[in-house]
């Protein structure tokens, strides 16, 4: 059962275009993993230090293992050094 997959980010003032590009690469690697269906990322227009990033998977199990992927933990490390809390994840 496919399942989609919310995070939502809140950037600390003045690292919004730095976590962008940081995001739309990250998403890049994400399309070429196993189980990767489709993705999107938003910007709030309230507060353009929000990101949304919504994916959806062919299964947790594929999910789980680009969660774990080396690239996509360190490109994580380095974007929650950005953000002004914790990144939310929503499995659904």
């Amino acid at each position: 059962m496919g399942i989609k997959v919310l995070i939502e980010r809140v950037v600390k003032a003045g690292h919004e275009e730095l976590v962008w590009n940081m995001l739309r690469d990250l998403r890049g690697q994400a399309v070429r993993q196993k189980g990767y269906l489709y993705g999107e990322t938003w910007r709030s227009l309230d507060n353009p230090r929000t990101f949304m990033v919504s994916s959806t998977w062919g299964s947790r199990e594929y999910w789980d293992a680009w969660a774990n992927d080396g690239f996509q933990r360190n490109m994580d490390l380095s974007i929650s050094a950005l953000l002004r809390k914790p990144s939310t994840i929503r499995v659904y």
